[in-house]
């Protein structure tokens, strides 16, 4: 009986082993081409990355203008062979897009100046004036500047006017912002510290045109040299902001001073007081003194007083705001007997967003004649589509002492492009 039971044991299990390896046969295909639909799967992933990935490549080729890297392509991700036998992982997902390293345009201009240009050009009707006179229709002037800091302690900042008769450097200095004893310092040729309005370009001026008594006094140009000027704060238990500057020029001013020596030179100085009235509102004052040669006639010396106010509401500022100012000069020559004064006091005021109305009354004694006084009077509407560009229009109404009336009318049309750097309040 045992011998019976031995054979039918074996041949069972026979039977079950060639049932189990007809099992294994059948399922090797199934598995492998699973694997090979995985396989294809990825391959499909891949593809479509490379798709994003050129796309972001070329949105940023067609932005920045740089060069796109050798992309991989279809036929290098079909060059990939799978590793064995080893199981299929799942496609990556990208939770943000990949982009290529690409020099970012602040890294490219990182040793470029800001550069900027600002064009004015003005209209003029009315009567004929004889100490200022225009063209009807005139490009008085393009401003080209170039700003960038030299290092981390100094700035080089150059301001050229180029006209219908040519160019002229009206600004080319060194600014070193960080001294010791809280101080800064400025080299080369600069607008002289004197006042409000003579550290202004034109194009940030209140009126198209100078007060009467800048212009009797200091010329067309302003009172500009070559030289060197020292500023130092002084702190102050008061919260105000206090400012001494002293400076030093060549000494050479058109119409203004002229020096016979190398050692007849100019000399500036400058107070300025600041102080916030409110969180809408401030006051500034100044007070300055400028004495400088006159050929052989002995010296020339200016001294004035200047006062701004400003009102900008914070919750309104784009529409509402008021500036005023006022500032007296007089000029005491060893050429003449009599001393000259002249004072401006203006008032601007916008009442809408891009509007802006302002009027100005001024007067100025002659420095070759102090007895002689001119009386002046304007008008002027501004009006702003944005920061780079202004139409503006003005009424202007001049006295002459012994001379006739001027009553004109002046436009101005000024656009700028570039990034041109903010002008100090």
């Amino acid at each position: 009986m045992e011998a019976v039971r031995r054979p039918a044991v074996r041949a069972a299990v026979l039977l079950l082993s060639l049932f189990a390896a007809q099992s294994m046969t059948a399922q090797a295909p199934d598995e492998t081409a699973s694997r090979i639909r995985a396989l294809e799967e990825k391959l499909d992933a891949l593809e479509q990355q490379s798709k994003e990935l050129r796309s972001e490549l070329e949105s940023l080729k067609s932005v920045s203008g740089v060069l796109e890297p050798e992309a991989t392509t279809a036929e290098d991700l079909t060059a990939i062979e799978p590793l064995g036998e080893a199981a299929p992982e799942p496609a990556p997902t990208l939770d943000a897009p990949v982009v290529a390293a690409v020099p970012s345009a602040s890294s490219r201009n990182i040793f470029n100046p800001e550069i900027s240009v600002i064009g004015n050009f003005l209209g003029h009707a009315g009567d004929e004036n004889p100490f200022d006179g225009r063209d009807s229709l005139a490009f008085d002037e393009a401003e080209l500047a170039l700003q960038a800091f030299v290092d981390p302690y100094a700035k080089a900042l150059f301001f050229v006017g180029i006209g219908e008769e040519g160019a002229e450097l009206e600004e080319g200095y060194a600014h070193f912002l960080h001294l010791p004893f809280e101080s800064t310092a400025k080299a080369g040729k600069l607008k002289a510290t004197f006042g409000k309005f003579n550290t202004t370009h034109a194009h940030v001026w209140q009126q198209i045109d100078q007060p009467l008594v800048m212009r009797s006094f200091f010329g067309d140009e302003g009172l500009a040299d070559s030289g060197v000027s020292l500023s130092k704060l002084f702190p102050n238990r008061w919260d105000l902001f206090v400012e001494w500057t002293a400076e030093v020029y060549r000494g050479s001013v058109e119409d203004v001073f002229e020096r016979e020596d190398s050692n007849d030179l100019l000399y500036v100085g400058h107070l300025k007081i600041y102080k916030d009235l409110t969180d809408d509102s401030n006051l500034e004052f100044g007070g300055s003194y400028a004495s400088g040669p006159i050929d052989d006639a002995g010296r020339s010396s200016f001294s004035g007083i200047d006062l701004t106010y400003r009102w900008k509401p914070l919750e309104r500022s784009i529409y509402r705001s008021f500036i005023s100012r006022t500032e007296l000069i007089m000029n005491d020559r060893d050429d003449q007997r009599d001393e000259a004064f002249g004072f401006y006091t203006s008032a601007d005021y916008q009442f809408a967003r891009r509007w802006l109305a302002g009027i100005r009354l001024d007067q100025a004694d002659r420095t070759d004649d102090p007895l002689l006084t001119d009386r002046g009077g304007a008008f002027t509407l501004t009006f702003r589509p944005s920061e780079f560009s202004q139409i503006r229009g003005q009424l202007r109404r001049i006295r002459y002492d012994e001379g006739p009336e001027a009553n004109e009318v002046l436009l101005q049309i000024q656009f700028a492009i570039g990034a041109h750097g903010a002008h100090t309040f």
